[in-house]
C-alpha cells in the first residue's frame, strides 16, 4: 500500500496508481472517471514524490475528477502536467506560478486562473472547456508560456482575460468557441505573440478586444464569426476593438462576418492586410463597419473580392505600401473614405493578355470620399472617361482629387485625358451657382471647355468670321461716298467688323442697311467675346499644361 504525506491522508485506489506512476512518468488511464483529490495532484506537482532516476517524472492522466480547487499558487513546479480529458468541477489555480508544460486537453474546467504564472515550455487548451460563464471564467494576465498557447477548439462560456501576456512561439485559437454575449469575450491587449497568432474559423459571442497587441508573424482571424456585440458602454456595438495594433507579417480577415464595428484604428502591418469576402455589419448607420484610420500597411490592403461592409469603410490618413485592392468588391457596400489616404498603387480592375475585361469604376461603392487621397498608378490604366465616372461618385465639390487625377494622366503624357478631367472639375464646381452664373458656366464650357480648350472658341471665331463673309458677299452694304470708287472685299468687311484691334478701312467706307445693320452692330461684340476667351484660354493652358494649346 502506497502512503502519502500524513496531511493527505489514506490514499484512494485510484490515488495511489497516480502517485505509483509518477516516478517513472506513466500516464494513467481511467476510464471511469474515478475521483482524485486536488491536494493528491499538488502535492505531487510541488515534489512530495522524488523523480525514479533515470525516467522523467511527472503528473499525467486520463478521464480522472479532480475534487477541490487545484491550488499552485506561488509554487514551483518541475514536472510537466499532462490531465487529459479530466473534470475539475473547482477552480484551478496557478497564480504567480512557475512551471513545466501543462497540457489540459479535453479537459473540463469551472474556471482557470493564472495571473503572473510562468510556463516554462507550452500550455495546451485544446478542446478544453470552461463552463464559468462569468467575467473571471480564464484570467491569464501577465502570463507567460515561453513556447505555443495552444487553445485550438477551445470552449469558454465567460470572458478570458490575456492582458499583457506574452507568448514565446505561436498562439492558436483555431475554432474555438468563445462566448460572453454582450460584453467582452475576449481581452488579449497589450499581449506579444513571438510567432504567429491563429483565430481562424472562431466563433465569438461578445467582443474581441486586443489593443496594443504585437504579433512577430502573422495573425488570421480568417473564417471567423463574432456575434452578439456589446450594445452599451465602451465597447458598444464595436465587435472587435484592435487599434494600435502591431503585426509583422500578413493579417487575413478574409471572410470574417462580423455583426458590428471592427475598429484598426492606428495599427501597423508589415505585410498584407486582407479582408476578402468580409461581410462587415454595423448596427449604427453612421458607423463604418470597418474603421482603419491612420494604419500603416507595408504590402497592400485587399477588400475586394466579395467584401461588403454594409456602413462604410473609413481609411482616413491610412498609408499603403502595394495595391489597395477594391476588385470585386461586393454591391451594397457603404461609403468609403479614403480622405488624406496615400496607397502606392489601386488595383480596381482585370485584364487577360494585356487587355481590361472587368472591374474599373464599378468596383467601387455608390459613395466614395476621395479628397486628400494619392496614389502612384491605377491597374488596370483606363481612360479618362471611366475614370470621370469615380469622381462623380463623390457626395460634394472638393478640387484635389480632380487635380491629382489630372497630374496622374499628365504625368502619363495623356494631356488631353488630363484637360477631361479638369473641365469635369469646373463642371461639378459650377453645378451648385446661381441660375445667372450657371449660364455664365454653360457659355464657359460651350466656348472654351471652362479655358482647357481655347481651340474651340477660335473654330468657333473662324466659323463665324466664314459666315460673316458669305453674308455680306450677297448683302452687300453701300458705299459711304459713291464717288471714291473703293473697292468692297466681303472677308475684309467682315473682318474689320468682327476682329477686334484690326482696321481695313472697309467698316468706314461701306454702310450696312437693314438686318444686315444689326447683323455688323453685334459683330464687334462677339469678336471682342471670342477674343478675350481664346486670350484667356490660351494663357491658362500654356500656365496649367506643359502640352500646350489643343
Amino acid at each position: 500500500m502506497t502512503e502519502g504525506p500524513d496531511w493527505l491522508g489514506e490514499l484512494s485506489e485510484a490515488e495511489e496508481r497516480l502517485w505509483e506512476a509518477f516516478g517513472h512518468g506513466r500516464q494513467v488511464e481511467f476510464w471511469h472517471g474515478e475521483e482524485i483529490r486536488a491536494d493528491v495532484v499538488a502535492a505531487l506537482a510541488l515534489g512530495a514524490v522524488a523523480g525514479t532516476p533515470g525516467r522523467t517524472a511527472g503528473v499525467r492522466m486520463r478521464g480522472a475528477r479532480i475534487v477541490g480547487e487545484l491550488d499552485l499558487r506561488h509554487g514551483t513546479v518541475e514536472v510537466p502536467l499532462t490531465m487529459l480529458s479530466c473534470t475539475f468541477p473547482d477552480p484551478v489555480r496557478l497564480e504567480q506560478s512557475v512551471t513545466k508544460s501543462i497540457d489540459l486537453t479535453g479537459s473540463h474546467l469551472v474556471r482557470l486562473w493564472a495571473t503572473g504564472a510562468h510556463i516554462r515550455g507550452s500550455l495546451t487548451l485544446n478542446r478544453l472547456g470552461i463552463s464559468d460563464g462569468g467575467q473571471d471564467a480564464a484570467l491569464l494576465q501577465l502570463l507567460t508560456v515561453e513556447t505555443d498557447l495552444l487553445c485550438i477548439r477551445l470552449r469558454c462560456r465567460g470572458k478570458i482575460t490575456l492582458i499583457n501576456t506574452r507568448v514565446g512561439s505561436a498562439l492558436r485559437l483555431n475554432r474555438a468557441e468563445l462566448r460572453n454575449p454582450g460584453d467582452v469575450a475576449i481581452n488579449v491587449g497589450g499581449m506579444s505573440v513571438g510567432s504567429s497568432f491563429y483565430f481562424t474559423g472562431a466563433t465569438i459571442e461578445g467582443h474581441l478586444r486586443m489593443p496594443g497587441l504585437s504579433v512577430g508573424g502573422m495573425f488570421s482571424l480568417e473564417d471567423s464569426t463574432l456575434a452578439d456585440p456589446p450594445t452599451a458602454g465602451l465597447f458598444a456595438h464595436q465587435s472587435v476593438s484592435a487599434d494600435s495594433i502591431e503585426v509583422n507579417g500578413n493579417a487575413f480577415f478574409d471572410r470574417v462576418t462580423a455583426a458590428a464595428q471592427i475598429d484598426l484604428t492606428g495599427a501597423s502591418f508589415g505585410g498584407r492586410l486582407s479582408f476578402k469576402g468580409a461581410r462587415l455589419g454595423s448596427p449604427m448607420p453612421e458607423w463604418p463597419a470597418l474603421m482603419a484610420s491612420s494604419v500603416t500597411v507595408a504590402r497592400g490592403l485587399y477588400i475586394g473580392d466579395g467584401f461588403r461592409a454594409a456602413t462604410g469603410a473609413r481609411l482616413t490618413g491610412a498609408q499603403i505600401g502595394g495595391h489597395l485592392d477594391l476588385f470585386g468588391m461586393a454591391p451594397g457596400s457603404g461609403p468609403l473614405q479614403l480622405y488624406h489616404a496615400k496607397a502606392a498603387t489601386v488595383r480596381d480592375g482585370r485584364t487577360q493578355h494585356g487587355r481590361y475585361v472587368a472591374g474599373g469604376v464599378g468596383s467601387w461603392p455608390a459613395d466614395v470620399q476621395l479628397d486628400g487621397f494619392t496614389y502612384e498608378a491605377f491597374d488596370p490604366y483606363l481612360d479618362a472617361g471611366e475614370r470621370v465616372g469615380l469622381l462623380r461618385r463623390q457626395p460634394g465639390y472638393t478640387a484635389q482629387p480632380y487635380e491629382f487625377m489630372a497630374a496622374y494622366y499628365r504625368a502619363l503624357g495623356h494631356e488631353e485625358a488630363a484637360r477631361r478631367i479638369l473641365i469635369e472639375k469646373e463642371r461639378v464646381r459650377h453645378r451648385d451657382f446661381h441660375s445667372l452664373s450657371r449660364l455664365g458656366s454653360v457659355i464657359s464650357s460651350t466656348l472654351l471647355g471652362y479655358g482647357y480648350l481655347p481651340r474651340r472658341a477660335a473654330y468657333l471665331a473662324a466659323a463665324v468670321q466664314a459666315a460673316a463673309s458669305i453674308f455680306y458677299a450677297y448683302d452687300v452694304p453701300t458705299p459711304v461716298h459713291p464717288g471714291d470708287h473703293v473697292t468692297f472685299y466681303p472677308l475684309l468687311y467682315a473682318a474689320d467688323l468682327f476682329v477686334p484691334i484690326v482696321h481695313f478701312g472697309q467698316a468706314d467706307a461701306f454702310q450696312s442697311h437693314g438686318f444686315a445693320a444689326f447683323v455688323a452692330f453685334l459683330l464687334p461684340y462677339l469678336g471682342w467675346a471670342l477674343g478675350l476667351a481664346i486670350v484667356a484660354g490660351a494663357s491658362r493652358t500654356l500656365s496649367k499644361a506643359p502640352g500646350g494649346i489643343v
